[in-house]
């Protein structure tokens, strides 16, 4: 009885110890998983601060995005926080920022300011200026790119939600979860004390035992002792967490765990004293049977009857038991079973007195390996009397099936022999699920923190996406093959591209190389947007190769929002059934995926940019800059550094004012500043050295309206200036000599007439006093000289008035082109009735602004032409039509004139040009020239279309004004 009660104890200590290391163990990879999560995605967000800060300065839209992805999946912290160099919240996702107020004050600030190499630094608890409420904040430092303190980024966990998840573990009425810094101080602990913040008010001491833990730095620790905080007695198993300066502990109070066994043990002693007494009474019994034969018959009858009631109540007590109790005989044969160990086991109520132990339950190892007897540690306890306890085993039920347990052999020894040995187990199935629970969720938390390391590194999203496959495909709790691919989707939507794949036979990896959407299980499941499952190799395999080996899938869409990125794809084996765990599972990666994927494509679409943004600005001839407000170079081109005889990447990061002399770079400081108070652009001329610069800055704005960089750019203009005073010289001394040559034209002309009169004069006389005294040869050349004069006073007149037209002294105004017209007309009325011709305005004309004489000589000449050249056959008829081409109005005069060849459109409107022979018509050929300086004078052009024999258009386009 002695060993019973003694082996119970220890059982349940046993099992008090094991319990308490489990839960230990599974809060510590809790706990871990979730610090390293958080850590992972601090680094993530610090990484991408880094990033942008070298590549031209914070983005806020978009880093405020990158906040609220990654805060979205910590549903257990507060909120991502960015802190500036003065400890000012200036980004977060939550909206929880107070204006002004710094956390520079804080110790894990200070500790990250004045210590580059800090980590992660995980706060003491504080109360939160903004939440109002018990936290610990775990953070990263942030740099600038020249190394110095940026601020940190940082999340706060409130401790309420640590005491939460220590309150869902069950460690009994007196147990105790809680979790303590290297102070040692305490951080949370279930249950609190006094009320939601307690163990922070009351600041417990901890234990001799455990300060001695974490004074010593150790990992884990087991002991039991008296709790400095209640004076409770438990069994404690101190876990660390990683490796930092956390502990996590667990305890469970003796007066809890031994409950039971103190109240079996009261039982037993109870009826052992009974036991004992009737023993006694027996004894006395028999003595005085010794006078009554009859009277001890009785007596040993009723004493037969309570031993019988006694052996009763020990096994009602043992058959109350939580554990299964067996004991053997020295042959391994049983002599008592409680109802437990049968109902474990699978046996009927009555079953198993004298069935062997060993043959009954033991006969097999969990592999389903024989486990011979000799080998059985019930047997080894038989034959050396020594207890031992197994932690995991397997024990057979009756019908085939297998139950894990843990259980302990202790020998039964009376008079200094082994009689027998009792056998302690219990059902282990639940401590193993949860185990491999925990397990798995650490498996789980450790793959996705890999796959979130290699997004981290600067490698192509090939290689990543490879790596993250493998960590996912290599997880023992899957049942995936370790074979799978992921697609990519390709420009417009409609395809996908193999962008990763892992063990894939070579026929396949080619055959899929790229899929059209709705095509096969990978592009079904990307054109539903769903996962797809298929269990065996089915019609819905469009592509299928040769010797293609028995398998299924799942096919998992990998999705930003309602944007399909691509898809994952896993194998399973042949039949496989489908869990949702696993489905779950791989949803969790594609999210993952989705999110390295999106960053890594705007990383590449900012890569690009930048690209083409630094071709862009070495295209130009401009040198050109960008500055942060306080004139340190972000960037400049090739060309502004050649003005230094320095590289770009030599100038960037350095103080522009540096590289001028002192006096220029206060000329330069005044004029930024100038920028930045009028937030408008500068242009400005600069002159040195006999160099000429056109300088422009323009200020850059960010979102919120605040100017966080400045562009310049500077063209030398030195040679273009010279080009233009030399330019400017020649138009103006052009501009002379023109002037100088109409003045002589007018003169010379208007000086040539006067003797040609005369000569002309005194010809026609001679020719009138002489006409019948001279031979017809004589009279036949005095014709013609009087003729020949008579052309060249017309010849000179049209050139006088060639040289009159544009003469600035003549008024231009806004005209009615209709009245214009009408004065045309009336001047050639005589010519117009004499050649029977029709003349009319199909539209009304426009207003024109220009100089009514010349105008007036424009349409004159031009319908006068089309008098002049008419065809023998036909009366002539000119139509005038006006259409407005968007600020341009085009006249058009049309006639059905002798038309002209198309060689010569442009040559009609040379000065002096004639198509015809004086015989045919008369004329200088200057008149369309004339037309031609009118119109280029009011701005304008003119143009003809014709067809020889069938008439000619002459359209004039003039500006047009008004509406």
């Amino acid at each position: 009885m002695a060993t019973i009660i003694s082996i119970g104890q220890e059982q349940h200590r046993q099992m008090a110890d094991q319990q308490v290391e489990n839960l230990s163990t599974v809060l510590r990879t809790s706990l871990l998983g979730t610090i390293t999560k958080i850590d992972i995605t601090l680094q993530a967000v610090a990484d991408e601060i880094g990033r942008q800060e070298r590549t031209g300065g914070i983005d806020t839209p978009q880093l405020e995005e990158v906040l609220r992805r990654h805060d979205a999946r910590m549903p257990e912290a507060l909120g991502l926080r960015v802190v500036d160099a003065a400890g000012i919240i200036r980004h977060g996702v939550t909206g929880i920022k107070v204006a002004q107020a710094s956390i520079a004050d804080r110790p894990q600030f200070i500790k990250m300011r004045d210590d580059p190499n800090a980590g992660l630094v995980i706060s003491k608890p504080v109360l939160g200026r903004a939440a109002q409420t018990w936290m610990i904040t775990l953070s990263r430092r942030l740099d600038h790119p020249d190394g110095s303190f940026a601020g940190d980024v940082h999340v706060a966990v409130p401790l309420d939600r640590l005491t939460e998840s220590f309150n869902s573990v069950n460690v009994g009425p007196r147990g105790v979860v809680s979790l303590w810094d290297d102070g040692p101080s305490a951080l949370a602990r279930a249950p609190d004390m006094d009320g939601p913040g307690g163990v922070l008010a009351k600041a417990p001491k901890p234990s001799a035992e455990l300060r001695a833990v974490i004074e010593s730095g150790a990992d884990n620790a087991a002991y039991s002792a008296h709790s400095g905080i209640d004076n409770i007695k438990r069994s404690v198993h101190v876990n660390r967490v990683g490796k930092m300066p956390l502990w996590v502990v667990v305890g469970l109070a003796e007066e809890d765990y031994l409950a039971d066994w103190n109240r079996q043990v009261r039982i037993l002693v109870i009826l052992a004293s009974a036991f004992s007494l009737l023993s006694l009474a027996m004894a006395a019994m028999f003595l005085r049977g010794w006078q009554n034969r009859h009277r001890t018959a009785l007596a040993v009858a009723e004493a037969h009857a309570q031993t019988e009631e006694a052996r009763r109540r020990l096994e009602l007590i043992l058959g109350s038991a939580g554990e299964g109790i067996c004991g053997v005989d020295t042959e391994g044969r049983i002599t008592f079973i409680n109802q437990t160990a049968r109902r474990l086991l699978g046996w009927g109520e009555t079953e198993g007195i004298g069935l062997n132990l060993h043959e009954e339950v033991h006969h097999h190892r969990a592999d389903g390996s024989e486990f011979p007897a000799v080998a059985c540690p019930v047997w080894q306890t038989l034959h050396d009397g020594n207890t031992r306890h197994i932690p995991r085993d397997v024990h057979w039920r009756r019908d085939g099936t297998s139950i894990p347990v843990e259980f302990t052999s202790a020998p039964i020894i009376q008079n200094g022999h082994i009689t027998g040995a009792v056998t302690l187990f219990r059902d282990i199935a639940r401590r193993i699920r949860v185990e491999s629970e925990a397990a798995r969720s650490l498996a789980v938390t450790t793959a996705l923190g890999g796959i979130l390391r290699h997004s981290l590194e600067d490698r192509p999203l090939a290689d990543i996406l490879h790596d993250s496959l493998v960590e996912i495909l290599s997880l023992p709790w899957l049942n995936l093959e370790e074979r799978g691919s992921i697609f990519l989707t390709e420009p417009g939507g409609q395809t996908l591209r193999l962008a990763a794949e892992h063990n894939l036979a070579p026929s396949i990896a080619q055959s899929c190389a790229t899929i059209r959407l709705g095509q096969c299980l990978c592009g079904t499941a990307a054109e539903r947007r769903e996962v797809i499952f298929a269990a065996h190799v089915d019609e819905r395999h469009h592509i299928q190769v040769a010797d293609m080996h028995a398998h299924g899938h799942y096919c998992v869409p990998i999705m930003n929002g309602s944007d399909l990125l691509g898809v994952l794809n896993t194998y399973v084996g042949h039949n496989h059934q489908w869990l949702e765990e696993e489905e779950r599972f791989l949803k969790m990666v594609a999210d993952t995926l989705a999110g390295i994927i999106r960053r890594k494509q705007i990383e590449q679409t900012l890569r690009d940019s930048e690209e083409l943004s630094k071709t862009l600005l070495n295209a130009t001839i401009d040198g050109a800059l960008v500055l942060t407000p306080e004139g340190r170079i972000l960037a400049a081109n090739e060309s502004l550094a050649a003005r230094f005889a320095r590289t770009p990447a030599a100038m960037a990061g350095t103080s522009f004012f540096d590289w001028l002399p002192p006096a220029l770079a206060e000329a330069r400081r005044a004029q930024l500043s100038q920028v930045l108070e009028a937030k408008a652009p500068l242009h400005t001329h600069d002159e040195r050295d006999g160099a000429i610069f056109d300088n422009r800055v323009y200020p850059i704005g960010d979102a919120d309206g605040t100017i966080g960089r400045i562009a310049v750019f500077s063209r030398d203009v030195t040679l273009q200036r010279n080009a233009q005073k030399t330019v400017e010289k020649a138009l103006a001394d052009l501009a002379r000599s023109n002037a100088e040559l109409e003045q002589f034209a007018y003169v010379a002309s208007h000086d040539l007439r006067e003797p040609l009169r005369a000569i002309t004069g005194h010809l026609q006389l001679l020719e009138r006093q002489l006409k019948d005294k001279l031979n017809d040869d004589i009279a036949e050349s005095l014709h013609f000289a009087v003729d020949g004069a008579r052309r060249m006073d017309i010849l000179i007149r049209d050139l006088l008035d060639y040289s009159r037209i544009g003469h600035a002294d003549r008024e231009m105004e806004d005209l009615e082109l209709g009245e214009v017209i009408a004065d045309a007309l009336a001047n050639l009325s005589a010519t117009i009735a004499e050649s029977r011709a029709s003349v009319s305005c199909g539209t009304a004309m426009p207003i024109a602004h220009g100089n009514r004489m010349e105008l007036t000589r424009l349409f004159q000449n031009l319908i006068g032409n089309a008098l002049k050249y008419r065809s023998a056959d036909r009366a002539p008829v000119v139509t005038l039509n006006a259409t407005r081409s968007e600020n341009v109005w085009d006249i058009a005069i049309r006639d059905n004139g002798i038309g002209i060849e198309p060689e010569y459109f442009e040559r009609i409107f040379m000065i002096f040009q004639r198509l015809h022979g004086r015989g045919q018509y008369e004329g200088t050929g200057i008149g369309l020239a004339v037309c031609r300086k009118i119109v280029e004078r009011h701005g304008g052009s003119i143009r003809v279309a014709s067809t020889a024999g069938e008439g000619s258009t002459f359209t004039i386009s003039l500006p047009a004004i008004g509406t």
